[in-house]
């Protein structure tokens, strides 16, 4: 139950992630914003996190995983009521900066909560789950906005999307145990300690990058290069974007049935493979279509395989939180950086050199991932030892020693016991 209500906690944080877009329109008709304008109040919520996530995650080791992840919805709902009401551009700016710096909290403390309340399998396959709560937010925000899109007013919907937060907050801040907080360190002590956790940023950053610029590429190139009508494009990008949630449920379904995560990893090289037809007039449209679904399935089972690799990336339980701000201020710079990055690409070299950028960062961020994967396995072979953790629920058991976190069920081959 608590690794469900965190997921949807993450869930409804990227419904305001994304709750903009569905209403851009009547945004920019109502407060005679320009497309530039409009793209601020769009991605503010993700500059934020590009800016501060490191920042936050010393924040939440202080204040504490399951109050930071309460409050922080709580500032999301603040917020999308103040977006709601906005009579202007600067005030609709400044309410989106400040659900970014709620959402922020909640994307660094929720996958502390899920690690320290889970273990073995069951903790990877949560955090491989974690890995979907951004492309399922999009995903509702996209079809509820859209379909309420001629019936409410842009400020009913932004108001909406102020409830679900707050009744969320209510919930886990009802049924989450208290965590007790861990200790905090002077950073230069612990200078070094953080090597694993940025391969996995720089690795979440890149992986990032290559799903919302095949995203955002992809539209334009229906409609100019295979002649789709706009109604075939939205279809068809409606499965692709679906296709990143399918790939993180089955990196959570495969992780939690013990399948080693490096097993994973060597899939993302059908990422640049299925770019060549996706992005190619050669071939049938439902087979480019298709092409471009794996692409973001395969995206998407890695990103959840990044999160099932955080607690194994470091040494100590009071590092996951910084390791989790990492992940989140590198993955929104790829995130920011993506589209224009791919843009340039294609101006470039034409639309044949997706497939060689989707290599290059996509390749990135595998490797890293990988070597990630493997060391951790290595480092977690020598473990032994188990030990009632403090900070896990009743009965929850946790490896001893230097690794409460219990790296060897993470990373190398998870360990469980079937229900």
């Amino acid at each position: 139950m608590y690794a469900l209500a965190t997921w949807l906690a993450g869930v409804l944080a990227a419904v305001g992630l994304g709750a903009v877009s569905p209403a851009g329109s009547a945004l920019r008709s109502s407060l005679g914003l320009s497309a530039g304008a409009l793209a601020w109040a769009t991605s503010s919520i993700t500059a934020v996190s590009a800016l501060l996530g490191i920042p936050a995650a010393w924040w939440v080791r202080r204040f504490g995983a399951e109050r930071s992840l309460s409050w922080g919805l709580f500032v999301m709902s603040v917020a999308a009521l103040g977006s709601a009401a906005a009579g202007s551009w600067g005030l609709l700016l400044g309410s989106r900066i400040a659900e970014g710096v709620g959402y922020l909290l909640v994307f660094v403390a929720g996958p502390v909560v899920l690690t320290r309340m889970t273990q073995g399998g069951i903790r990877a396959a949560a955090l491989a789950l974690w890995g979907t709560c951004v492309p399922t937010g999009l995903a509702i925000a996209a079809a509820t906005g859209g379909a309420l899109a001629s019936w409410w007013t842009w400020n009913q919907w932004l108001a909406l999307t102020a409830v679900g937060p707050l009744i969320m907050a209510a919930v886990l801040t009802a049924v989450l145990p208290k965590l007790p907080r861990t200790a905090v360190r002077c950073a230069h002590r612990e200078a070094g300690a953080w090597n694993g956790a940025l391969r996995l940023g720089v690795a979440y950053g890149s992986l990032s990058l290559v799903g919302v610029a095949v995203v955002m590429v992809l539209p334009p190139f229906l409609t100019e290069h295979r002649r789709a009508t706009p109604a075939v494009t939205g279809t068809v990008m409606a499965v692709v974007c679906l296709g990143s949630t399918l790939g993180g449920l089955a990196a959570s379904w495969l992780l939690r049935r013990g399948l080693a995560l490096s097993s994973l990893v060597l899939l993302g090289a059908l990422m640049p493979v299925a770019c060549l037809p996706a992005f190619s007039a050669e071939f049938p449209l439902a087979v480019s279509g298709g092409a471009a679904t794996l692409v973001l399935v395969v995206d998407g089972l890695l990103i959840s395989a990044v999160f099932a690799a955080v607690p194994a990336s470091v040494s100590s339980p009071e590092q996951v939180d910084v390791a989790n701000g990492i992940l989140n201020q590198l993955g929104s710079v790829g995130v920011l950086l993506g589209p224009p990055l791919f843009g340039l690409v294609i101006a470039a070299a034409g639309w044949g050199a997706v497939a060689a950028a989707t290599l290059v960062f996509g390749g990135l961020g595998t490797v890293l991932l990988l070597t990630t994967a493997r060391t951790s396995a290595t480092v977690s072979d020598s473990a032994a030892g188990v030990s009632q953790s403090p900070d896990a629920p009743d009965g929850m058991d946790m490896r001893k020693g230097s690794d409460p976190l219990g790296k060897s069920a993470d990373v190398g081959k998870p360990h469980f016991t079937r229900p």
